[in-house]
């Protein structure tokens, strides 16, 4: 797993596609995500500090702060040449529990809230293992992790496929 940042969101004219280009820190290897063009409005927003939602996470985050837990990091999971899904790392009392969610969403908070993202290549992830914990493990009032977990989610479950990692 290493740390990434988005360092540019384009058009691909190859292939009329729009690319959310990320960055490791370390190995500074390029991962290419193709998002829905829809969807690109969002971290183009984000990055100007536009978003419709910077109110959303940001009342989010104070909630969450004033109830004695934070957000940690994003994990996005790409295995192979797709990212397929992410999570957002949630902590209170010691314990971590994970939120899954969709991909551009969970990038657009991490860069409201100034968390880290990390991308992992591997199959299986902390976030994948946890999912099946019971919320409980949080101790927070259930309306605030279903209200994230609806504004996290994808209407449908999208696959953002990065290019060949030939092309990287």
């Amino acid at each position: 797993m290493e740390r990434a940042l988005v360092t540019r969101l384009y058009r691909d004219e190859a292939s009329q596609q729009t690319v959310m280009l990320m960055e490791g820190t370390q190995s500074k290897e390029r991962i290419k995500v193709t998002i829905p063009y829809q969807k690109a409005g969002i971290l183009a927003l984000e990055a100007h500090g536009l978003n419709d939602r910077c109110p959303l996470y940001g009342m989010f985050s104070q909630c969450v702060g004033e109830l004695g837990a934070a957000f940690g990091s994003v994990v996005l999971n790409c295995e192979g040449p797709r990212c397929t899904h992410g999570a957002v790392s949630l902590s209170h009392d010691g314990r971590t529990s994970w939120i899954g969610g969709d991909v551009v969403e969970l990038v657009a908070f991490a860069m409201h809230t100034h968390i880290p993202i990390y991308i992992s290549k591997s199959d299986t992830s902390e976030s994948e293992e946890d999912e099946g914990q019971p919320r409980a493990k949080t101790m927070l009032p259930s309306v605030f992790v279903d209200a994230l977990e609806d504004i996290f989610s994808s209407e449908s479950d999208t696959d953002y496929s990065s290019s060949d990692p030939s092309d990287r």
